[in-house]
C-alpha cells in the first residue's frame, strides 16, 4: 500500500491487526510442521539405525551361538583331557601313597627288627648274668653237697649199727609173737566155750522176754479194762446224781436274765443284772465280761435265765447253741455237770 494515500476505511486498524495475525500463525504452524517432520525424520533414521543394530545383533548372536557350539565342543574335548589328566594324577597320587606306605612299613619293620634285636641283646645279657649267678650257686651247691655226702657217710655208719641192733630186737619180737600166738590159741578155745554159753543164755533170755511181753500185754489189757470200768462207773454216778439231786431252781440264787434275738439280720443281746429292773443292750464281749465277774463272786449261786422271744428271728440251732453256751459257762447247775465230765475225761 502506498504511504502517500490516506486510508479512509472504517476499522482500518483492526484490518491491519488481522492481516498481521494470520501470517504469524502460518509461520508458527510451519515451524511446528517442520519440527514434526524433523522429528519424524529423526525417528525414521533412529529406527533404521536400530533395525541395523538389531540385524547386526542377531548376526552377532548367531555367530555367538556358533562360537558357543564350537567352544562347547572344544570344552568337551578339554574336559575329557582334564578328566584323563585328573585320573592320571590320582593314579600317580595312589602310587605315591603306596610307595609312602611301603616305605613306612619298611621303616616300621626295620624299627621292629631293631627293637627285637635290642630285646634279644638285653635277654642275652640277662642270661649271661643269670648264668654267672647260676654258676656261683652251683659252686656253692657242690660244696654243700660234698659236706652233705660226708654227713651221709657218717649217718650210714650209724644206721648200719642201728640196723644190727634192730635185727636183734626183731628176733626177740619174733619169739614173743610165737609165745603170743600160743596164748591166742588158748584164748580162742576159751572164747569158743564162752560163746556157746552166751548163746544158751541168749536163748533163755529170749524165752523169758517173750513171757514178760505176754505178761505185760495181759497187764495192759487189765489196765484198759479197769479204766473202762472207771469211766462207766463215773458216767453211772453222774446219771445217778442227776436222778437224786434236786432240780435246777432260781430260789436263793442271783438271777441274771439274758434275752437273745435277731433283728434285721443282726444279733441283739439284752442283759438284766441282779437287782436291775430294765434290760440293757450289750455286745457278746460285754455280756461275757459281766457274767465272768459275777461267776467269780457267786460261782455256786449264779442262775442264768435265757429268754428267746417269740418271733425272735433265730433258727433252732442258733437259739440252742447260745442257751447251751450260757448255761455251761456260767449257770451253777451246769457247772457241776461240766466238772464231772472233765473228771471222766481225765
Amino acid at each position: 500500500m502506498d504511504n502517500s494515500f490516506v486510508d479512509l476505511r472504517l476499522n482500518h486498524h483492526a484490518a491491519q491487526a488481522e492481516e498481521g495475525f494470520w501470517p504469524s500463525f502460518t509461520d508458527i504452524m510451519t515451524v511446528i510442521l517442520m519440527i514434526f517432520m524433523l522429528a519424524m525424520v529423526v525417528l525414521l533414521i533412529r529406527n533404521m539405525e536400530l533395525l541395523d543394530q538389531l540385524r547386526s545383533t542377531m548376526a552377532a548372536e548367531q555367530e555367538a551361538m556358533e562360537l558357543v557350539k564350537t567352544t562347547g565342543e572344544e570344552n568337551q574335548t578339554l574336559e575329557e583331557r582334564l578328566l584323563s589328566r585328573e585320573y592320571e594324577l590320582s593314579m600317580m597320587r595312589m602310587q605315591l601313597m603306596r610307595s609312602e606306605e611301603q616305605q613306612e612299613a619298611a621303616i616300621a619293620s626295620q624299627l621292629h627288627q631293631i627293637s627285637s634285636l635290642s630285646r634279644e641283646r638285653d635277654d642275652l645279657e640277662s642270661n649271661v648274668t643269670r648264668l654267672t649267678h647260676d654258676k656261683d650257686d652251683l659252686n656253692i651247691l657242690v660244696t654243700r653237697l660234698t659236706h652233705d655226702k660226708d654227713n651221709l657217710n657218717v649217718q650210714v655208719t650209724r644206721l648200719t649199727t642201728d640196723t644190727n641192733r634192730l635185727q636183734l630186737q626183731i628176733d626177740d619180737a619174733t619169739r614173743s609173737i610165737e609165745n603170743l600166738t600160743e596164748d591166742m590159741n588158748r584164748v580162742s578155745s576159751r572164747h569158743a566155750l564162752t560163746q556157746d554159753e552166751l548163746d544158751s543164755l541168749r536163748t533163755s533170755f529170749r524165752a523169758q522176754s517173750e513171757e514178760l511181753a505176754q505178761a505185760q500185754a495181759k497187764n495192759v489189757d487189765a489196765d484198759q479194762t479197769l479204766a473202762d470200768l472207771k469211766i462207766d462207773f463215773q458216767a453211772l454216778k453222774i446219771k445217778y446224781d442227776k436222778l437224786v439231786r434236786p432240780a435246777r431252781t432260781s430260789r436263793d440264787k442271783f438271777v441274771v436274765v439274758v434275752r437273745f434275738a435277731k433283728i434285721k439280720g443282726q444279733l441283739v443281746i439284752d442283759y438284766k443284772a441282779p437287782g436291775s429292773e430294765s434290760f440293757k443292750t450289750v455286745s457278746r464281749k460285754q455280756l461275757d465280761q459281766s457274767l465272768t465277774r459275777l461267776k467269780a463272786h457267786k460261782a455256786n449261786q449264779l442262775y442264768v435265765k435265757v429268754i428267746i422271744p417269740k418271733n425272735s428271728g433265730l433258727s433252732y440251732n442258733e437259739a440252742w447253741t447260745f442257751t447251751n453256751q450260757m448255761h455251761k459257762k456260767y449257770d451253777y447247775y451246769f457247772q457241776e455237770d461240766a466238772k464231772k465230765e472233765r473228771m471222766i475225761n481225765e
